[in-house]
């Protein structure tokens, strides 16, 4: 296809290179000497020009001068409101224009101003440096015989021995080695690494030699013509980085690698720093080998696409088969938008993945401010109607699809629906949908679609529309109903979570819009979120549904999470490893629960581990492994939740919470909690505390080792068998010991 090609003036260069820069404040009255002066000194603007597209977004950020000042209040205005329109900072681009955007001191009067172009968005948007700038090294068609060409590969090698501002390449359908002999490549202006085509560019840091790349333009604020989105920019081709040297990334504009396709890492000594994600490669990011050291504002790895290549190949995994990796990531440390892998393919390079997000990574640097947040729709049973609907906002001209959150208590606590934590409820359920909010939109209008999975939006199809409505600043969250063909709004509230510690933004260890597989290697996990969460919101690019499963075969992972310690929308298959949930809200989550083997502990404040209702009947299926589970006893809290059924055929489950072993718990909080049947076959089941409903029992003996209380501390159930002993540990007492299994008779010791 034909694509347009816009050439950027000059002069817009100029005002971009400059973008970065302060702006120094002016007072157009000045006081004079003898004058006593304001505490406010100045102001200052983080860009004093930026140009933009229409229609986007974007958040300037005023510094009101000195630190100490004690009255930082400022107003915003625009020289020509038709062009952009500003609030508290966030322009608007309306259409093609000029606009100078004034932030000004209520106290002194003192003004900053940022010079704005407003243009069209073009495709493809291409950056052109100047050919005869010695700074710059280049590689093009034009000079392809200054490399060492190897026609057994047929691609082609340059050396990098001394320091440029930028290492520009364009050659498209050909496979370049750049070989850095410890050097640094740093920019002020644009990306370091430039890349415009080529088929693969590998970038390999030389044995024994330090190298590298700076970004040191000013922070993100909004896309711009010709400007690179990373300190290694590929805009068309793979980027594969190699060699037993040391390159270190410092990004200081937004992401530390940006590859429109395949980002593949190997065998390097990679350190990155960068304000936004560390690595994103749209169509995959691969891990083979190296030690890695990432501290990120963003996403540490990031993939983009869904979709199928024309070659038929899947794409938007992330996926890791061997390294030393450790990660510091304010965003989420793995985020695919298709499957996370973790494979060990060879024992000789082992995985070592270490996780830490949001507060409690050790990243103290800036961010890039995100150009939505969130706001929720609630409805009742009625209106919800079994999830037969679409919701979509139209917002600015745009389409903002909702997707389902779960449900919600009148209480605001996860009700018997499951929604983000399953629990008790209370006496209404509401259904809860999340909708994107573009920074600076001041109102909406909702339409309703015929169909659970509606993904193409048209103003004249709906089933049910609302009139237009304001925002509510103050709230997040409207609940409306359906009459006829006409929505209508209720009260405004805000959502929440039933966590109160969770991110304000998404902070996962390792997440996936597909399926996650962790077949080996060692995992340790801290998140300021979930540790491990797969998603099945929407349709994938690539037509199909997502699975929303979460499959954990071998390795050894530790995880401490604020909220859940894995969650998948769908399911979640243990059948291997050794999985230890040392800290969570919630420890495992999903509508359907499989343990077939492997080890696993769990310790959670809520739900221990919690089927909940979704797509299919919520059930906790155990027929092998062991399991071991324990919440507080002294809360509202359930060692094991299903929202439908819980069936062991197998395996050993020790199971610690509230009720009491003398009886049922009659529907409160409990060590074992089930909405529907407990079916117990040739297994073993111990409870400390209680069990909510009487089990079907086949093969097992039925034993109360204990009615009174179990204290504190280790204790071990053996059997009259002697085939086995089963030790754990209590961090609460119970009130009783429980058992039923397979082995007879049981003692609790």
């Amino acid at each position: 296809m034909n694509k347009k090609v816009f050439f950027i003036p000059l002069t817009m260069f100029l005002a971009l290179s400059l973008g970065a820069c302060k702006q120094k404040s002016h007072n157009s009255n000045e006081p004079s000497q003898n004058q006593n002066t304001s505490s406010v000194s100045g102001v200052s603007l983080n860009y004093e020009a930026l140009t933009m597209y229409v229609g986007k977004s974007a958040t300037l950020t005023a510094t009101v001068e000195p630190d100490t000042a004690s009255n930082k209040e400022v107003s915003w205005s625009s020289s020509d409101t038709s062009v952009a329109t500003v609030k508290n900072g966030t322009i608007n681009a309306l259409k093609e224009g000029n606009s100078n955007i004034v932030v000004t001191t209520k106290e002194g009067n003192y003004t900053a101003t940022c010079a704005l172009t407003v243009v069209t968005e073009e495709e493809d948007t291409p950056y052109v440096p100047d050919t005869s700038d010695t700074n710059i090294y280049f590689v093009t068609t034009s000079n392809l015989n200054e490399g060492t060409y190897d026609s057994s590969k047929d691609e082609y090698t340059f050396s990098v021995n001394k320091n440029y501002k930028q290492i520009y390449v364009n050659v498209p359908d050909k496979t370049i080695v750049l070989e850095l002999n410890g050097v640094t490549i740093e920019n002020n202006a644009n990306s370091p690494i430039y890349v415009e085509d080529c088929d693969t560019l590998e970038l390999s840091a030389k044995k024994s030699t330090t190298n590298n790349i700076k970004d040191t333009r000013g922070a993100y604020v909004t896309d711009q013509p010709g400007q690179g989105k990373g300190a290694i920019f590929v805009n068309n081709g793979d980027l594969k980085l190699k060699g037993t040297g040391t390159l270190n990334i410092n990004a200081g504009y937004l992401n530390g690698i940006h590859g429109k396709d395949d980002v593949k890492v190997q065998k390097q000594t990679l350190n990155i720093s960068a304000v936004n994600h560390a690595i994103r490669g749209n169509d995959s990011v691969t891990i083979t080998s190296g030690t890695l050291d990432i501290s990120c504002g963003g996403d540490a790895f990031h993939t983009e696409n869904s979709d199928v290549s024309s070659k038929g190949n899947q794409k938007g995994d992330v996926t890791i088969n061997g390294g030393s990796i450790t990660i510091n990531s304010w965003s989420d440390a793995l985020q695919a938008a298709h499957d996370a892998v973790i494979e060990e393919l060879d024992s000789e390079n082992p995985i070592n993945l270490t996780v830490k997000t949001n507060k409690y990574s050790s990243y103290s640097g800036s961010t890039v401010e995100t150009s939505t947040s969130n706001f929720y729709l609630r409805m009742n049973n009625s209106t919800y109607s079994n999830g037969g609907y679409t919701y979509a906002a139209l917002i600015n001209s745009e389409w903002y699809a909702a997707s389902y959150k779960g449900t919600q208590s009148s209480d605001g606590q996860g009700g018997p629906g499951g929604g983000s934590h399953g629990g008790p409820g209370g006496s209404n359920t509401y259904h809860i949908y999340q909708i994107a909010k573009p920074s600076g939109a001041t109102s909406f209008t909702l339409y309703r679609f015929q169909g659970s999975n509606v993904t193409s939006f048209n103003a004249d199809s709906y089933n049910a529309v609302s009139d237009a409505k304001a925002f509510n600043e103050a709230y997040d969250m409207v609940t409306i109903s359906v009459s006829s063909k006409t929505i209508s709004f209720g009260s405004w509230g805000n959502y929440a979570s039933g966590n109160s510690n969770s991110a304000d933004v998404s902070a996962k260890g390792i997440k996936a819009e597909n399926e996650i597989y962790i077949k080996s290697g060692d995992i340790n996990i801290k998140a300021y979120d979930d540790a491990i969460h797969a998603n099945n919101d929407g349709i994938l690019e690539n037509g199909t549904t997502p699975l929303g499963n979460i499959n954990i075969s071998g390795g050894s992972l530790v995880l401490n999470a604020s909220d859940d310690g894995i969650h998948a929308d769908n399911i979640v298959n243990i059948s291997g490893g050794e999985t230890h949930v040392e800290s969570a809200y919630e420890g495992i989550e999903g509508n359907v629960i499989n343990i077939t083997g492997g080890e696993t502990y769990v310790y959670a404040t809520d739900d221990g581990m919690n089927a909940t209702k979704g797509k299919t009947n919520a059930a906790i299926n155990v027929s092998g492994g062991f399991l071991d589970v324990e919440v507080p006893t002294n809360g509202d809290t359930d060692g094991i939740d299903s929202n439908g059924a819980y069936n062991q055929t197998g395996g050993a489950v020790i199971v610690k919470g509230p009720g009491s072993a003398s009886g049922n718990s009659g529907g409160g909080a409990a060590a074992l909690d089930t909405d529907g049947s407990v079916t117990l076959k040739d297994c073993t089941l111990i409870i400390f505390g209680g069990m909510e409903k009487t089990p079907s029992t086949t093969n097992v003996t039925k034993t109360i080792c204990s009615s009174t209380t179990v204290s504190t501390g280790s204790h071990s159930v053996s059997f009259s068998s002697g085939s086995a002993s089963y030790n754990t540990t209590l961090k609460t007492s119970s009130k009783g010991c429980l058992v039923y299994s397979a082995l007879g008779q049981a003692t609790l010791k």
